[in-house]
C-alpha cells in the first residue's frame, strides 16, 4: 500500500545547486510580494469602513487629473486640472497621492493646490475624503478579492514551486514555475496597489507585479511548446518563437519600468510613461497571439501523439485552460474595444464566474501533473484519501458557489435603484441557481463514485450482464479484453492481469494498468490449488499465516507482489485450468466483499467456458485453414499430375488410341503413357502404384520419368528395360511402395506388339472378326516393380489385325463398387466394352466409365480408375 505522505525528492546533486539557488530567489521574491499584498487585502476585508478612496486619478507624471469623484468635484476640481501639491507636499508622482492617503480616515480633509487647465493662477482647495466602501464591501467584491487576490496566487505558487523542486533538472518544470508566478499576478493590478507600500517596497512590488503580469503569455507559449515534449515545429525552426518571445519580454520590462517611473515621478521617463497606453494595447495583442499558440500547440500534440496517456493529459489540460482563461480573455477584449476597465465592462453576475473560472487553469494543470503523473511527478496519496478529499471538495465548492451566488443576487435585489420586478427576478434567479448547482454537484459526486468507488447494485447488474455477454464471444483476445476491462471499470481495479496456459506455464495475455509481464509455472502450488479448488483465492502477502505464505514458494510470492494481487480467479473447465485472473487493489482501497467474490466467480466460470469455446473455435479455424491449404496443395498436385499424362498423342499409322485417368483423391497413383519410340513405333504403358494420394502420385511421377528415360533409346529387349526400371523404382521409393506395370511397344509396319506384364491386370484384346477376347499374359511376365532390388522379366509378343481393340485398365475400374459393396467385375466391364467396339476409343472410354458409374449408383469412388484403349484401323 502507498504511504499517505508525499514521497521525498532525492537530494540534489552538485550540478542542481545553481537551479535550486535560482528557484530560492524566485521563492523569496514571490513570498515577499504575496505576504505584503495578501496582508493588505485582509486589512481591507476585516475593516472595510476605514478604507478611503482616491478622490481622483492622475493620468500623467505631471499630475494631470482625470476620473474626478463626487467629493473632488464638490471641492471644485475638474478633469484636466494639474496637481501642484497634496497635503502640503509637492506632487512627484503616484507616490505623493499614496503617502497623502496613508493613514487617512473617511471624513478627513485633504488639502490640494492645482493649476487650472486654462492657465489661471494656482487654486487652493480642500477635499473631504469618502469611504471606499461606505456600506461595506459587496459580496461580488469580497468573492473576487478572496478568489483572485488570495486563492489564485496561493494555488498557482504552490503548484509551481512544488513541481520545480521535485524536477530540478527539468526545464519544463522551471517554465511551469514561471508561468504560475506570472499567472498569480495576472489579476493583481485590479486588486493590490503597490504604490501604498512605502519607499523601497513600492518600487520592488510595482516592478515585480508588472514584469510577472506582463510575461504570463510568454511563459504560456514556451510551456505549450515544451510540454509534454517539444513541439516538432520548434525542433525544426526554433527561431520562430522568438518573434513573439522577444517583443513580449521587451514590452513587459519597458512597461514595468514605466510603471515604476510613474509611481516615483521620474521626470526623465515622462515620454515612456506617455506611451504606456500604446504599449499596453500592443502587449495585449501579442499576448492574445501567444495564448492562441499555446492552445494550438496543445491541440496539435493532443491530436497527433501516438500514446493514449499523452493524448489524454493534453486534452485535459487543453480543456482546463480553455475553461479557465476564455471568460477572462473575452472580458479583456471587451475592455480594449470599449475603452473601459474590466471591473465596469461587465455586470457583477458575469464578473464573478469569469473571475472564479481563472482558478480552473491551475487546478486542471495540478490534476494533470499529480493525478495523471505528467512530467513524472508522483505524489503518493492513498486512493481512499483522494476519494474523501474529492467528495468533500465538491461539497465545499458547492457551498461556496451557492453562498456567493445567493449573496450576490440578494445584494443586487436589495439595492435601492432596483425596481420590484427586477428584484423578484434576482430572487428567482438565486433559487434557480441553487438547484442548478445542486444538480451539477450531484453529477460530480456520481462521477467521483464512478472514478473511485461504485454502487453494489450497479456492479451486480454490470457483472451479471457480462456473464451473459461472454457466451457469444469466440475470439480469445476480444474475450479477455471485454471481461478484463468491464471488471476493472466496474470494481475500479487498478491492476488486472489475465494469464493463459501455454508451453507448461501461465503467461500474461491481457493487462489493465501498469502490470508487468509475468509467467507462473503450471506445476506451482498456486496453479495446483486453483485447479483443485476451482474457487477464488484471496491473497494477503502481509499475513504470515495466510495460505500464500505457507504454500507458495518465493518466486511465486514475488510474482504476486509484482502484480499487487489481492484476488485470484480460476478460469477452469472440468479438471482443466485454462487460465488465471489476478485482481489488484480497488481504487477505494476497500477489500473485495463476499458479494464481489460471488459475482466474479460467476463471471470467471462463464469466461472459462467461453475461453474453451474460443480455443476450440481457434482449433477448428486452424484445422479448416490447414484443410484449405491441403486442398489447394492437392489441387496444385492434381494439375501437375495431369501435366504428366500425355498432352499430345503422337500420330501412328493404322492406330487410334486414348488414355484416361480419374483419381479417387484428387491425385493418385494410376499411370498411363504413350511414348514415341524410334521410327514410328509407339510405347504403351499402364500401371497402378500401391496406395493413394500424394505418396502414390510422387511414385507415379518417378515411374513416368524413369520409363521415358529408358524408352528414349528404342530398346528391343523389353525384359531388360523392365529390369532397369525395377532397379530405379526400388532405389527411389520406400520399402512398402511398388507398382503393377504393363508396357508394350507396337510396330505399325508389322502390326506386332511386344510387351512385358509386371504383375498388372492383363489387358484385354478384343477381336471383332471372330468375336473372341484374348488376355495378354501376366503369368511368367515378372513381379511387380519396385518391391525387389532385382527381378527377371519375360517379354511376350502378339500380332494384331485391323479391327482389333486393346483395352488396358487398372483394378479401380473392374473393382468399382455399388452401395451394396458389390464389385462391378471384369465380366461386366468386358460386356460394356463389347457394346462399343465399333466406336472411336474416346467414345469407348466414355461408354465404359458411364457403365461403371451407373453400376456404382452414387457410391463413393474408392480407387483410382484408369483406361487405355488402342484400336487398329
Amino acid at each position: 500500500m502507498s504511504s499517505p505522505a508525499a514521497a521525498s525528492s532525492p537530494p540534489p546533486t552538485p550540478s542542481a545547486w545553481p537551479r535550486l539557488a535560482f528557484i530560492g530567489v524566485l521563492a523569496a521574491c514571490a513570498a515577499s510580494y504575496q505576504a505584503r499584498a495578501i496582508g493588505d487585502l485582509f486589512d481591507t476585508l476585516i475593516t472595510p469602513e476605514g478604507e478611503v478612496r482616491a478622490p481622483f486619478r492622475a493620468v500623467s507624471m505631471g499630475g494631470r487629473i482625470s476620473d474626478v469623484r463626487d467629493e473632488a468635484a464638490a471641492a471644485g476640481l475638474r478633469p484636466g486640472d494639474r496637481i501642484t501639491s497634496l497635503a502640503g507636499h509637492a506632487y512627484e508622482g503616484r507616490k505623493t497621492m499614496a503617502e497623502a492617503l496613508r493613514g487617512a480616515r473617511p471624513g478627513d480633509i485633504l488639502s490640494i493646490a492645482i493649476d487650472r487647465n486654462d492657465g489661471a493662477d494656482t487654486v487652493q482647495s480642500a477635499i473631504r475624503l469618502q469611504a471606499e466602501h461606505p456600506g461595506g464591501r459587496s459580496t461580488v467584491d469580497i468573492t473576487l478579492t478572496v478568489a483572485l487576490g488570495i486563492a489564485l496566487p496561493v494555488v498557482s505558487l504552490l503548484l509551481g514551486f512544488a513541481v520545480a523542486l521535485r524536477r530540478l533538472r527539468d526545464g519544463r518544470a522551471l517554465l511551469l514555475l514561471l508561468m504560475m508566478m506570472s499567472f498569480a499576478q495576472l489579476p493583481g493590478v485590479e486588486i493590490a496597489d503597490e504604490a501604498t507600500w512605502g519607499p523601497g517596497w513600492r518600487v520592488a512590488g510595482t516592478f515585480y507585479d508588472q514584469v510577472m503580469a506582463g510575461t504570463w503569455s510568454l511563459w504560456m507559449l514556451l510551456f505549450g511548446i515544451a510540454f509534454p515534449e517539444r513541439l516538432p515545429l520548434d525542433r525544426r525552426r526554433p527561431w520562430l518563437k522568438w518573434l513573439l518571445v522577444g517583443p513580449l519580454a521587451i514590452l513587459a520590462l519597458t512597461r514595468a519600468g514605466a510603471s515604476v517611473a510613474h509611481v516615483e515621478g521620474m521626470a526623465w521617463a515622462s515620454d515612456l510613461v506617455a506611451r504606456e497606453g500604446t504599449m499596453a494595447a500592443l502587449q495585449i495583442a501579442l499576448a492574445m497571439v501567444a495564448s492562441g499558440c499555446f492552445f494550438t500547440s496543445l491541440g496539435f500534440k493532443g491530436g497527433t501523439d501516438a500514446r493514449p496517456d499523452v493524448r489524454r493529459r493534453l486534452k485535459l489540460l487543453h480543456a482546463g485552460a480553455a475553461a479557465g482563461l476564455t471568460p477572462t480573455l473575452l472580458l479583456v477584449v471587451a475592455s480594449v474595444v470599449t475603452g473601459r476597465s474590466i471591473g465596469t465592462v461587465a455586470p457583477p453576475w458575469l464578473l464573478v464566474p469569469a473571475g472564479l473560472s481563472l482558478l480552473i487553469f491551475p487546478l486542471s494543470l495540478a490534476y494533470v501533473i499529480v493525478v495523471h503523473r505528467a512530467m513524472d511527478v508522483r505524489v503518493v496519496v492513498r486512493q481512499g484519501l483522494q476519494y474523501a478529499l474529492a467528495r468533500r471538495g465538491v461539497m465545499l465548492v458547492q457551498g461556496g458557489v451557492v453562498l456567493a451566488a445567493v449573496l450576490t443576487l440578494t445584494t443586487l435585489a436589495g439595492q435601492a435603484s432596483v425596481n420590484r420586478p427586477r428584484r423578484i427576478q434576482y430572487i428567482a434567479l438565486a433559487v434557480v441557481f441553487v438547484f442548478v448547482i445542486r444538480r451539477a454537484a450531484d453529477r460530480a459526486r456520481s462521477w467521483i463514485d464512478t472514478r473511485f468507488f461504485r454502487e453494489a447494485y450497479d456492479a451486480e447488474q454490470v457483472l451479471t450482464g457480462l456473464s451473459e455477454d461472454v457466451r457469444t464471444i469466440v475470439d480469445t483476445q476480444t474475450l479477455l479484453t471485454t471481461v478484463g476491462q468491464r471488471v476493472a471499470d466496474t470494481l475500479h481495479v487498478t491492476r488486472l492481469v489475465a494469464l493463459l496456459r501455454q508451453d507448461g506455464a501461465y503467461a500474461s495475455a491481457y493487462r489493465v494498468g501498469e502490470a508487468p509481464e509475468v509467467r507462473l509455472s503450471a506445476a506451482s502450488p498456486i496453479a495446483m490449488r486453483l485447479r483443485d479448488s476451482r474457487q477464488p483465492l484471496r491473497v494477503d502477502l502481509g499475513d504470515a499465516a495466510s495460505w500464500v505464505n505457507r504454500e507458495a514458494d518465493a518466486s511465486d510470492r514475488a510474482t504476486l507482489a509484482a502484480l499487487e494481487s489481492e484476488l485470484l480467479l480460476p478460469l477452469a473447465v472440468k479438471d482443466s485450468l485454462l487460465g488465471i485472473v489476478s485482481l489488484g487493489p480497488k481504487r477505494s482501497e476497500e477489500p473485495y466483499s463476499p458479494s464481489d467474490v460471488r459475482l466474479l466467480q460467476v463471471v470467471a466460470a462463464q469466461t472459462a467456458i467461453a475461453l474453451e469455446n474460443s480455443q476450440l473455435t481457434a482449433d477448428i479455424a486452424r484445422e479448416t485453414a490447414l484443410r484449405a491449404r491441403m486442398s489447394r496443395e492437392i489441387e496444385i498436385a492434381r494439375e501437375v499430375q495431369e501435366g504428366l499424362f500425355p498432352q499430345h498423342y503422337p500420330p501412328v499409322a493404322g492406330l487410334e488410341y486414348i488414355g484416361y485417368c480419374r483419381p479417387a483423391l484428387g491425385v493418385g497413383g494410376d499411370y498411363y503413357d504413350f511414348v514415341r519410340v524410334g521410327e514410328g513405333h509407339l510405347g504403351i504403358a499402364v500401371g497402378d502404384v500401391s496406395g493413394k494420394g500424394i505418396p502414390a502420385a510422387l511414385l507415379m511421377a518417378s515411374l513416368q520419368a524413369s520409363l521415358r528415360a529408358q524408352a528414349i533409346s528404342n530398346p528391343t529387349d523389353l525384359a531388360t528395360l523392365m529390369q532397369r526400371l525395377n532397379a530405379l523404382i526400388y532405389e527411389a521409393s520406400p520399402a512398402n511402395r511398388y507398382a503393377t506395370f504393363f508396357y508394350g511397344q507396337y510396330d505399325p509396319a508389322t502390326r506386332h506388339l511386344d510387351y512385358v506384364n509386371a504383375g498388372h491386370n492383363p489387358p484385354m484384346l478384343f477381336r471383332p472378326r471372330d468375336g473372341g477376347v484374348d488376355l495378354l499374359r501376366v503369368d511368367g511376365g515378372g513381379p511387380v516393380i519396385g518391391l525387389l532390388p532385382t527381378a527377371d522379366y519375360t517379354q511376350f509378343g502378339i500380332d494384331l489385325v485391323p479391327g482389333d481393340l486393346l483395352f488396358g485398365y487398372t483394378d479401380g475400374v473392374s473393382e468399382a463398387m455399388n452401395t451394396d459393396s458389390e464389385e462391378w467385375g471384369e465380366d461386366r466391364m468386358a460386356q460394356a466394352v463389347r457394346a462399343c467396339l465399333s466406336l472411336h476409343p474416346k467414345a469407348v472410354v466414355q461408354q465404359v466409365m458411364a457403365a461403371a458409374d451407373a453400376f456404382a449408383s452414387g457410391a463413393k469412388q474408392h480407387d483410382d480408375m484408369t483406361l487405355v484403349v488402342v484400336r487398329v484401323v
